[in-house]
């Protein structure tokens, strides 16, 4: 497993440097699939899961029957990715700011062992996967979405994809009569990147698109989600204006209370929405699992263009998560990470007031993942951001005014020890 993942990281390095580079250029064609099996010595189960995660990244764009070609926003991610920007990640001694999973959060041992036990399933690894994605995965995929979603669905209608992105560039020719798309987070890149390159216009308010691209569970960076109501008003303004919702639903397991708020896709009746959901924050990012829930009318369409599309999450892992759900790790796991995330919030607020005292107040936040805290201070933010910079501390800026500066914090990745160490730096800046 881990030859594999090493064999498909260097594929995808080897592209990506190319790009990076320079050496390829906007438009133009990667090799095709066949030929880079052939000269790179590799299978072409491999280089489709490169090919795969750099269009998951934005590197590269599919064209159907046609080919993979260097995205039109390559040049942007070359600036956003390249050497110097590669410099400040790397001094990035106390992050507040990552999107990642804590190493505790998630048993590694546990999973190998159902990886191990997918791998000498021998007869079934002989074969290429369902495009769809294989169905007693769907199933307990479906299963766990209505009953913790609320969603509206049983596996003919979810399909299985390597990261959020793969499963748009699937989307994106369903409903190419669609013309505009509006994101509720503008600076989601992936998502604008994905629409941009299948020739969408990209909308600056819901009014003007054909497409409402939206994250209810995570309406903020810092983890704010959109209310019962106001999902209800959502769905029927949707409904009323003929505009399709692409709900996707990252992170709605992490919420203080106990059942997450019921999903888009459900108070609408599992009409005129897609329902994204992935497993990368649930287990590990780089479990790249995620899955889609086509409304009635999409699905249709679907499966008559679903035996030219390949699947693009092994067989192996597939299996393997199966069989992790079946067995209750999958509900253990989000019960293990909730109560992890919300001790580590408990800490970090404790360690805010101990060393701000007065002038720090905490505002409660939807999620267990992140603390936001109002300082104050006559410091400016960008300033502080500065500083914070320079000393590799990374933080989530929310605003700054005349005597009080608002910031986030994610606990999601950063230990306990370096916690206390980063707010103990942060205080010297005020």
């Amino acid at each position: 497993m881990k030859k594999q993942d090493s064999l498909y990281m260097q594929v995808y390095d080897y592209y990506r440097g190319l790009i990076e580079s320079g050496k390829m250029h906007n438009g133009e064609k990667i090799p095709s699939i066949r030929y880079s099996s052939a000269q790179l010595g590799v299978s072409k189960t491999t280089i489709e899961q490169a090919y795969m995660c750099l269009c998951d990244d934005g590197y590269l764009v599919p064209r159907k029957q046609s080919g993979y070609y260097v995205s039109r926003r390559a040049e942007q991610k070359k600036s956003d990715s390249g050497k110097s920007t590669q410099v400040v990640k790397n001094r990035i001694v106390y992050d507040f700011a990552s999107s990642g999973v804590d190493s505790e959060s998630f048993d590694l041992s546990l999973w190998r062992r159902y990886v191990k036990s997918a791998l000498r399933q021998t007869e079934r690894l002989l074969s290429y996967g369902e495009p769809q994605g294989e169905s007693e995965l769907r199933e307990e995929i479906a299963l766990f979405a209505r009953q913790n979603r609320n969603c509206v669905c049983d596996s003919s209608n979810i399909i299985i994809g390597a990261g959020v992105q793969s499963l748009l560039h699937i989307l994106c020719p369903l409903i190419s009569e669609r013309k505009s798309i509006a994101f509720s987070d503008p600076d989601y890149i992936q998502g604008v990147t994905v629409f941009s390159d299948h020739g969408f216009k990209i909308s600056k308010t819901f009014s003007t698109a054909d497409i409402i691209y939206t994250s209810p569970s995570r309406k903020t960076r810092w983890g704010e989600t959109l209310s019962v109501s106001e999902r209800f008003k959502l769905a029927e303004y949707a409904a009323s204006s003929n505009k399709l919702i692409i709900e996707d639903d990252y992170g709605s397991e992490f919420r203080y209370v106990n059942k997450p708020t019921p999903s888009l896709q459900g108070l609408s009746g599992g009409e005129n929405t897609v329902y994204l959901g992935t497993f990368s924050k649930l287990l590990l990012p780089s479990i790249r699992i995620s899955y889609m829930i086509l409304p009635p009318e999409l699905n249709e369409k679907y499966r008559e263009v679903a035996p030219v599309y390949n699947q693009t999450v092994s067989k192996a892992d597939q299996i393997a998560l199966c069989s992790f759900i079946r067995d209750g790790h999958l509900s253990a796991q989000i019960r293990k990470s909730r109560k992890l995330y919300l001790q580590k919030s408990k800490i970090l607020c404790d360690l805010l007031t101990e060393n701000f005292e007065d002038k720090v107040t905490i505002d409660k936040t939807d999620s267990p993942l992140f603390v936001k805290a109002s300082f104050k201070t006559d410091i400016s933010l960008s300033l502080l951001l500065n500083k914070c910079e320079k000393e590799g501390l990374a933080i989530i800026p929310i605003s700054g005014k005349t005597g009080k500066t608002e910031i986030a914090f994610s606990v999601s990745a950063i230990s306990t020890e370096k916690m206390e160490k980063g707010v103990q730096l942060l205080k010297k800046f005020f």
